[in-house]
């Protein structure tokens, strides 16, 4: 989200910690972690934006 942010790539957002799942985008491939981990887990294929980390190249379908 911060990446996007100081790119001024408007995201949907709400609560920053992986809660409220606003900001769950498609992951189209790549692999990150959670930091924090998210109470629930997006669906299978998405992810958080707002508490995901890129640990390779990443793309995702905002």
């Amino acid at each position: 989200m911060e990446l996007a942010e100081a790119c001024y790539v408007p995201v949907r957002w709400s609560c920053r910690s992986g809660v409220c799942h606003t900001c769950e985008c498609g992951l189209i491939c790549g692999s990150l972690k959670y930091d924090p981990e998210p109470l629930d887990a997006p669906a299978v294929g998405n992810l958080l934006i707002c508490c995901s980390r890129p640990q390779k190249d990443t793309v995702i379908d905002l």
